[in-house]
């Protein structure tokens, strides 16, 4: 007959010390998960009767030194946490002591910005020991806010969730009104998905300027780009600036909020020489131009001394006198109406 295993032990106990603690707690119903994924245990929240507000849990146990510390896990399981509508948590076990700690996964991912290494190459992430709280009357009343969807964190997915539901049901007018909320909760958002709002807006077309729904989009777009402009992937940056032989003004706009936000990272991308292929030549200047007067805003550029020479191009003279009305109407974009090839 084969042996039970000391972990087997440990994991044993460290499940019904969870258990016990939940219930003496006093405001779950307990349930043992069976056949889950990476799940061990589910609770109903009763305060004082059954709410359907749910939590899933992951249990950890070790023996030893009765102080938390740090709990590595498999990405493929974060990954499953992050699409998962339901509040998951780590509950982290002493089995000799029953002391206990917990971390709510979906908000810990969100205030630690673990997505890029989540969803990188390694198999693993690892969830710091500080990000642990105890299981204790302090810790219940959070778990019961994070149960209820009401968590500062919950309450800012969800905007993310109402306007990700808006892109998807071309609802523009929820668009708007969405973005105000966003605009409140964004801090507490590490993620935003960036391909929705990409291809609402290219299939507006000519209609993202002067229509209601256009504005609606061109206000999310340059939200996102001053908030995530670090996360735009190159890919992604070609769909959003160019169009056929041309180029997108917004996608201009938003490319040039993207350069006074994330100087450093724009000017690593050489965004300049990516677009050099491109029918219309002004696209690379203008990431030519950003790259060599780095951090400074185009209308600085446009009513400043600066050497705007490149390559070839330059500003006409006209636009220390004309650029900034251009600029106040139409955004960064307009530089490029005054961009011209010196003989």
């Amino acid at each position: 007959m084969p042996r039970r295993t000391p972990s087997q032990r440990i994991g044993s106990l460290g499940h019904r010390v969870a258990a016990a603690q939940f219930e003496r707690l006093g405001s779950w119903i307990v349930r043992n998960q069976e056949e889950d994924v990476g799940i061990d245990m589910e609770v109903e929240l009763c305060d004082p009767d059954p709410t359907a507000d749910f939590l899933k849990c992951q249990i950890k146990s070790f023996e030893g030194a009765a102080a938390k510390r740090p709990v590595r896990l498999k990405n493929e399981f974060l990954k499953y946490a992050c699409e998962c509508r339901i509040p998951v948590i780590l509950v982290l076990v002493e089995s000799i002591t029953g002391q206990s700690w917990f971390c709510w996964l979906q908000g810990c991912i969100e205030a630690n910005r673990l997505r890029p290494s989540i969803y990188g190459a390694r198999g693993s992430t690892t969830i710091a020991a500080e990000w642990l709280a105890p299981l204790d009357g302090p810790g219940n009343v959070e778990l019961k806010s994070i149960a209820r969807g009401v968590h500062p964190i919950a309450r800012a997915t969800h905007v993310r969730d109402l306007v990700r539901f808006a892109l998807e049901t071309h609802d523009h007018e929820l668009v708007g009104a969405a973005n105000r909320l966003l605009a409140r909760y964004q801090k507490e958002i590490s993620y935003f998905p960036i391909d929705l709002v990409l291809d609402e807006v290219l299939s507006l077309g000519n209609r993202i300027w002067a229509t209601l729904e256009g504005n609606a989009l061109a206000e999310l777009l340059y939200m996102l780009a001053r908030s995530y402009g670090g996360q735009f992937k190159l890919e992604q940056i070609r769909k959003l600036v160019l169009r056929g032989e041309g180029y997108s003004r917004t996608g201009i706009n938003a490319l040039g909020i993207m350069y006074d936000e994330f100087p450093e990272r724009m000017k690593a991308l050489k965004l300049g020489e990516e677009f050099e292929r491109h029918d219309d030549w002004r696209v690379s200047y203008f990431c030519k131009l950003r790259e060599k007067h780095s951090g400074v805003p185009v209308m600085a550029l446009i009513t400043g001394a600066y050497d705007c020479a490149v390559d070839g191009r330059d500003l006409h003279p006209s636009a220390r006198e004309r650029g900034l009305s251009k600029w106040a109407n139409r955004g960064d974009c307009a530089i490029l109406d005054f961009a011209y090839e010196v003989d």
